[in-house]
């Protein structure tokens, strides 16, 4: 992950982030396996849900959560 602070003048700071797409998509898919087994959707079993579905419901919001993480490691 490279960090470059762009603007800082007073107590305002930009950054600005650059983190790897493999390194984003190892964790996403490392969080999609975790949840995978914990996720209830109707027509499935229970911890049975296909992949791709789980992706496609639950992806936005894991990639958000992803990314938030890897700003505050970066920025720290």
């Amino acid at each position: 992950m490279q960090v470059t602070e762009i603007n800082a003048e007073g107590l305002k700071r930009e950054f600005k982030v650059v983190v790897p797409a493999g390194h984003l998509e190892t964790r996403m898919q490392t969080k999609l396996v975790e949840i995978a087994g914990q996720v209830s959707m109707p027509g499935f079993r229970p911890g049975k849900v296909p992949m791709a579905m789980v992706r496609k419901k639950y992806g936005p919001s894991i990639m958000g959560e992803i990314l938030e993480a890897a700003v505050n490691d970066g920025t720290g």
